[in-house]
């Protein structure tokens, strides 16, 4: 029997160390996050699809406990030849196969597998012959649904939170819309008329301040956004021609570009429903992930966020009044951290975030949201800017939003009454990201 080698991370298992491979860093880390052992991929093999030193290079994962079958799709007969020879013989590749391709072309997607036969096998259950514990099964689960939003990209909260006030809501009837329920009324209703006027002056300045954000990226030249604990999209959409607070991010997009691309993000299931016809039919098709941030890499690591954008261009992430309820410093650090590695080079992150600005203490409202049962955590402007991770902030800085942009409707108000500070800030070019795509046509199991 072939011995098995162990992997040496980084370099060519073929030629031995010292070699350097372009693996993508994230199909090691999303392997390894979705294996009941994850000790196999230090004896995977990395496969060179290409003759030349940049040729891309594919992760093949041996079996071993409770992985019984793998398998790698690449793209033509001539990478699907490139694998076979890499792996025959080698220990952990039984029945290795060539199970053919999509389509009779030449440049067709093709399957390698060894091990168990895979094919008829339900989603789930191929998982498990994979491998995979259970939130890696629900991962590739999520992967085989691009097209359907309704999935979920990662684990959501116990439905049984949403049955009482939802941030989506209490939002939605801040700013007059009708998607909301009964209960986000009564909270808003049970609050002092002063904290009520306060919260709604706070999401209008902080809605209409979308305008400038959006004018500034699409100036610098970006064209797909990704827009982090979205809420309620307003249906029918308000002409983007109004200074009307509910005007929708599409509409804005839409006026710098009309083909880019835009998803829309948020855990809360009922935003999906009450949001899907002003989502489906706008001209500019904008996509639906229903995924908690707070699980951030396995939200980026999923096929619906994956594919959806380019993750070799610059995208402008909106992260607009969502921190403050998703949890404690750590937690909001970390996934500020896992989104600022993984977006590309050139990339945008917009914050707008809950503060105590002067007599305008927002975290006064902390206690009736914590009785509600919702986290709700205001920080200071040091707080804030350490979630930009040392990445220069754009002029004006640091400011209240409807100070942010001259052109701001609400501009003449008082700095205190936004209750909240923005800032806008672009990834390096000279950084060097992670990439979390997955090339077209490729996929490794």
């Amino acid at each position: 029997m072939t011995r098995l080698t162990p992997r040496v991370p980084g370099t060519d298992a073929e030629t031995g160390p010292g070699v350097p491979v372009p693996l993508e860093a994230h199909e090691d880390l999303v392997i390894r996050e979705r294996l009941a052992d994850p000790s196999l991929v230090d004896w995977a093999v990395e496969v060179a699809l290409g003759e030349d030193e940049s040729a891309e290079r594919r992760l093949a994962v041996p079996l071993g406990g409770d992985r019984v079958a793998g398998q790698i799709t690449v793209t033509g007969w001539s990478q699907a030849l490139r694998v076979l020879l890499a792996l025959d013989g080698r220990g952990g590749f039984p029945d290795l196969r060539d199970q053919g391709g999509r389509g009779d072309a030449i440049d067709d997607p093709r399957t390698i597998s060894w091990g168990l036969n895979t094919n008829l096998a339900e989603p789930d259950q191929r998982a498990r012959m994979w491998g995979y514990h259970d939130v890696g099964r629900r991962a590739y689960e999520a992967e085989l649904t691009l097209d359907d939003a309704r999935i979920p990209v990662t684990p959501l909260p116990d439905p049984d939170q949403f049955e009482r006030a939802r941030v989506a809501g209490i939002y939605d009837v801040l700013l007059d819309g009708m998607d909301n329920y009964l209960a986000d009324r009564r909270f808003v209703q049970s609050l002092p008329r002063a904290d009520a006027d306060a919260l709604t002056v706070a999401a209008i300045i902080s809605r209409l301040h979308m305008r400038g954000v959006i004018g500034r990226l699409a100036a610098h030249g970006i064209d797909q956004f990704l827009d982090l604990g979205c809420g309620v999209v307003p249906c029918p959409s308000t002409s983007p021609d109004q200074d009307e607070p509910y005007t929708s991010l599409q509409d804005i997009v839409s006026r710098h570009h009309s083909t880019a691309r835009l998803v829309y993000a948020d855990y809360d299931p009922y935003v999906f429903g009450a949001s899907r016809t002003a989502v489906e039919e706008h001209p500019l098709r904008p996509e639906w992930v229903q995924g908690d941030i707070r699980l951030m890499r396995q939200f980026l690591a999923s096929g619906r966020v994956r594919h959806v954008l380019d993750w070799r261009r610059p995208i402008g992430v909106l992260v607009h009044d969502v921190l403050p309820w998703i949890g404690p410093d750590e937690t909001v650090s970390a996934a500020m951290t896992v989104l600022r590695d993984a977006l590309p080079p050139g990339s945008a992150v917009s914050i707008v975030h809950a503060t105590d600005l002067g007599t305008n203490r927002m975290s006064r409202l902390s206690a009736p949201f914590r009785a509600e049962g919702i986290t709700f955590r205001p920080r200071d402007a040091a707080g804030i800017e350490a979630l930009f991770g040392g990445w220069c902030l754009e002029p004006p800085g640091l400011v209240p939003p409807h100070l942010w942009d001259p052109a701001h409707p609400h501009a003449n108000l008082a700095p205190n009454r936004a209750g909240a500070l923005a800032g806008l800030a672009y990834k390096p070019l000279t950084a060097a990201a992670p990439r979390v795509e997955e090339e077209k046509g490729t996929d490794h199991r």
